[in-house]
């Protein structure tokens, strides 16, 4: 009997070592100009804890790594950053990376100069586009702001921000310290729109005591719960009713009425028919109150469909079981489980009581996107949240793509 087990033991240890072997990335990172080793750089999975740095030979490891399709990301400072896109059936993998120094990117690049006092001008701004204005926003802070630059153009109105190294963010709200490759921050004041892309790994902080471990791990389930991570998981898994998500297509039509009384505005302002300091209008239904209602409305109305989507209808599954999600217009996601925060309702100058977590996500450009069991999707720019995602999606509620609720 204990020979058995002893030799059930033994191959399990087998079968594990072996496992480990096959899911291991291992290689060299190299300087492209001198072809001497890059000690330090930055390994690892994009949006993961898994990662690791280059020894003093350039040499690195990677093991353990979960199956699907992942982005490799290789960093180090004064270089130019470079991401393979992989995937877990091609492993193991034994890599020779070279890194071209930063130096050659910028030689032929001509830009606008940047702000000489940018954190002090715009440092609230980025701050509150990348990190967000949640409560958890509050207990992260960034420990190297000078590695950031900013450019401000008047006539377009947008900011561009960039780092010259990964940006170090410890969010004591989730228990993270994230290392945030920043590739672009872009906020347009004429659009209202707020874009970032980067590269990000995750590093577990040592709590000081049982109970803030144990705050960290109810955090993290809080910020995971109604969150895009748990919406893509809930797709991919079928579980959407089992996970309190509510889904509807969404269309936008011109606000026809706004548009009539725009052009009655225009024309009666251009023969310049003024009354007391007023425009006035010819039809009773036309009074100053009445546009002045319809001037608050969107430029669009929604259409809201009234059936509940599953993820059957969403979904297209490939002959290699690769899934697949496209929809035209919008999809208006909402969580039933969970309120809104007030932060959010604040930022948005929306005067009532939290309800439940309403969001919307469209596809930017209009094609379908790979989704994978991990939450993963790719490419991840093409998703576009508004409303309450639009405001939540920041680096302070960011959880890892491996974060499991329950275990992490």
């Amino acid at each position: 009997m204990k020979l058995t087990v002893l030799l059930a033991l033994c191959l399990s240890l087998v079968l594990a070592a072996s496992a480990q072997e096959r899911n291991r990335i291992a290689g060299t990172v190299l300087n492209n100009k001198t072809g001497l080793p890059v000690p330090n750089a930055s390994i690892f999975i994009n949006g993961t804890s898994k990662g690791t740095v280059s020894r003093a030979d350039g040499g690195f490891e990677i093991t353990g790594i979960n199956k699907g399709s992942f982005e490799l990301v290789i960093s180090s400072v004064g270089f130019q950053t470079i991401v393979y896109p992989l995937s877990s059936d091609t492993l193991p993998i034994l890599m020779e990376v070279k890194l071209l120094p930063k130096v050659e990117e910028l030689e032929s690049v001509t830009v606008m100069p940047w702000e000489k006092n940018g954190w002090k001008k715009y440092g609230r701004t980025f701050i509150e586009g990348f990190i967000g204005t949640s409560a958890a926003a509050q207990d992260c802070d960034i420990k190297n702001r000078k590695a950031l630059r900013f450019r401000y153009s008047p006539n377009a109105r947008i900011l561009d921000v960039v780092a010259d190294a990964p940006l170090i963010i410890e969010n004591k709200a989730l228990g993270y310290r994230v290392t945030y490759q920043l590739e672009s921050f872009v906020r347009n004041w004429k659009t209202r729109v707020v874009v970032f892309t980067g590269y990000s790994f995750f590093e577990d902080l040592t709590p000081s005591n049982p109970k803030q471990a144990e705050q960290w791990k109810k955090n993290r389930r809080q910020a995971y719960d109604g969150s895009l991570l748990q919406f893509i998981r809930s797709l991919y898994g079928n579980t959407l009713v089992l996970d309190s998500f509510e889904v509807r297509r969404m269309r936008k039509v011109p606000n026809v009425e706004k548009q009539r009384l725009m052009k009655i505005y225009d024309m009666e302002k251009q023969h310049k028919i003024v009354q007391g300091g007023r425009i006035s209008f010819p039809v009773q239904k036309d009074s100053l109150n009445y546009f002045q209602q319809i001037l608050k409305q969107d430029d669009s109305l929604a259409l809201i469909g009234r059936h509940i989507l599953n993820a059957d209808s969403l979904i297209t599954t490939g002959i290699d079981s690769t899934k697949t999600i496209f929809f035209p217009d919008y999809l208006q996601v909402t969580y039933r489980k969970a309120l809104e925060e007030k932060e959010y309702l604040y930022d948005y100058r929306i005067f009532r009581e939290p309800g439940f977590q309403r969001s919307l996500i469209t596809l930017m450009p209009a094609l379908p996107i790979v989704i994978q069991r991990s939450g993963l999707f790719f490419p991840p720019q093409n998703i576009f949240t508004i409303d309450y995602w639009g405001w939540s999606e920041k680096v302070s509620h960011m959880l890892p793509w491996d974060y499991q609720p329950g275990m992490n």
